[in-house]
């Protein structure tokens, strides 16, 4: 299998783009981005890279999308560091919305999505800041809707919760460390494990809260196979 990944230099990105290079079954991972991900075990020649503007990924990036049987996009950001509502929407809608009609188009046959719990495209909101919370909420909701959309025959959407990104963590999961939480590692091999599952137990569309996902996590822990984790 030749699998893709955009948003590689985020916690979960990265997470899975380390674990994908181990994975037998995935012949080709290729990495599609500004920045390439930095200290990946350079011993594997599975792993490629893709430059490009992402303003301009459905005409740039198409070469990395041709052949791929799986699509994982992990984008997103945040109002403080994209420096803008508009630029945070740019990144967690536009950039994820591009990529599934350039996955589509490509006749990628399963797109796997990193939104986040309570993702709501019916939230009322605004770009004020001290409203970002219900803004992001709302921009989470509408980038699965755009996914959803272009009818893949396998869309499988991720809904965590507090996530432990390690030195990647966000001020407000360090601030809240110890409430319920998912560690990237985790959620990256359950992707992983989603997308290697058995034709029979899929469905066209897929959807994984955060109660879904620490099962699981569970489960996979003690029996390893993508039927017996969900």
């Amino acid at each position: 299998m030749k699998a893709v990944v955009v948003g590689a230099t985020g916690a979960t990105g990265e997470a899975l783009v380390r674990q994908l290079v181990h994975v037998k079954d995935f012949k080709e991972v290729v990495t599609v981005g500004r920045r390439v991900l930095e200290n990946v075990d350079p011993g594997t020649a599975k792993l490629d890279h893709l430059a490009v503007d992402m303003d301009k990924l459905e005409t740039e990036a198409r070469p990395a999308f041709e052949h791929a049987d799986c699509v994982f996009c992990c984008l997103g950001t945040t109002r403080k560091v994209a420096g803008s509502a508009a630029a945070f929407k740019k990144v967690d809608y536009d950039y994820v919305a591009a990529t599934a009609r350039l996955a589509k188009a490509c006749g990628v046959k399963q797109f796997s999505l990193v939104t986040a719990q309570g993702a709501n495209a019916k939230v009322p909101a605004n770009d004020w800041g001290v409203f970002h919370p219900l803004l992001y909420t709302k921009t989470k909701g509408l980038a699965e809707q755009a996914v959803l959309s272009e009818g893949f025959p396998r869309t499988s959407i991720f809904r965590p919760g507090m996530l432990e990104r390690g030195a990647k963590a966000r001020p407000g999961e360090k601030l809240f460390s110890w409430l319920s939480s998912l560690d990237v590692q985790d959620l990256a091999r359950l992707m992983i494990l989603d997308a290697l599952r058995d034709p029979a137990s899929a469905k066209p569309v897929m959807f994984f809260e955060m109660g879904e996902l620490q099962r699981a996590k569970k489960l996979a822990d003690v029996a390893p196979s993508p039927d017996k984790a969900y």
